[in-house]
């Protein structure tokens, strides 16, 4: 016991060292103290040099979500030695933690919406930090990076990457601009280029399908139930649903205003009446509303063409915890083959979508993912 209580003195007087010398020094850089043949000069995405070691042995994330699934579709999740509270839940529908039970196992070195706790990142003591990167404005007016912050108070390199989306162009870049930045940083740049090409060619195998349908000829469709923040009902929705834009599906819910998540009112939905009804199983979570699945059943609904004509599906949750992108891609090809279903002939949405899974996270997860979503996945919804 004595023991035990000079060693936790000591990491305390360390961690306390540590944040004073930080408040005295003017200096942001760190300067890896190994050997200098066992080490790096990573470049990160927001222009800073950080010195790492060669090769990297211990990692965690401080952004949660985001970068301990991008660190999955790295193959790298081994390396993690700490984790966000919430990343040890073993049946979610978020695909990364479904094929990392050893999550659980981890000790918790950030809380969602907290960010890190520097002394718990501190006594876990990776080699390195990632960090989906922002950048802040101090008090004084000054811009200063929340990863430098992070990186002056802990003597930990930290890495800053960004995350990009599938939302536009620019924004799936910045996406492969991370990964090839986490594949430099970790040795993994043939993945990073593996994965890379599997989304840009299904991204064009998706929109290669439907392109030449007129857009007179081309259906209209609505998306419910998102979950953002939290779950919600059906008139939850996006109005730049990925799904629908690379399969050229008119999104009844589209606008011009650079507001991808929304709310969309009954009677505009209604007036718009869509061919084409799909519903996030995220929506099964609500607890404070009606879920989609319910509210579609309701009288007012009666009359949409989609509901008279038992159009209406369930497609699997994929924004939880931020973007799940490989559940971004299944539910494109199920969309796709629903509404399109003679230009998909060939593609089988629940073996499409165990593809899409083995490339991303390593293993088929379709059939776990959907048990969590009460088996609604990729299914009609019975309108009874």
């Amino acid at each position: 016991m004595i023991w035990k209580g000079v060693f936790q003195g000591a990491i305390i007087l360390l961690f306390a060292a540590a944040i004073l010398v930080s408040g005295c020094s003017e200096s942001t850089a760190y300067v890896y103290s190994g050997d200098e043949e066992s080490s790096v000069v990573i470049t990160d995405n927001y222009g800073r040099e950080v010195t790492v070691p060669s090769e990297i042995g211990s990692i965690v994330c401080s952004s949660g979500g985001t970068c301990t699934r991008y660190i999955t579709y790295l193959e790298s999740s081994n390396l993690l030695a700490g984790i966000e509270s919430g990343e040890e839940e073993t049946e979610t529908s978020r695909p990364y933690t479904l094929v990392n039970p050893q999550f659980a196992d981890l000790p918790i070195v950030s809380t969602r919406g907290d960010g890190a706790n520097l002394e718990q990142v501190m006594l876990v003591n990776p080699q390195v930090v990632f960090m989906a990167g922002t950048t802040v404005t101090n008090e004084s007016g000054e811009t200063a990076s929340p990863a430098d912050v992070m990186q002056t108070k802990t003597g930990i390199p930290v890495i800053a990457f960004s995350s990009g989306s599938f939302n536009d162009d620019e924004s799936l870049e910045e996406m492969f601009a991370g990964f090839r930045l986490l594949g430099e940083a970790l040795g993994k740049e043939e993945r990073a280029e593996e994965l890379i090409a599997y989304i840009e060619d299904s991204k064009a195998d998706l929109m290669q399908r439907t392109a030449d349908i007129p857009d007179s000829e081309q259906k209209t469709a609505y998306i419910g139930g998102l979950s953002a923040g939290g779950a919600h009902g059906l008139m939850s929705t996006s109005s730049r649903y990925v799904p629908f834009s690379w399969c050229n599906i008119v999104n009844v819910a589209a606008n011009d205003a650079d507001i991808y998540s929304t709310d969309f009112s009954k009677e505009s939905l209604i007036y718009a009446d869509p061919d084409y009804i799909f519903i996030d199983a995220g929506t099964l979570r609500v607890e404070d509303e009606i879920g989609g699945f319910d509210d579609i059943k309701s009288q007012i609904f009666s009359e949409l063409k989609a509901v008279k004509n038992g159009d209406v599906y369930s497609t699997l949750t994929y924004n939880y915890r931020a973007t799940n992108y490989a559940t971004v891609l299944a539910d494109a090809y199920y969309v796709g083959k629903t509404v399109y279903p003679e230009r998909f002939e060939d593609i089988d949405p629940k073996e499409k979508a165990d593809e899409i899974y083995t490339m991303f996270v390593g293993e088929a997860v379709f059939d776990r993912l959907n048990t969590i979503s009460n088996n609604q996945g990729f299914e009609k919804i019975p309108l009874e």
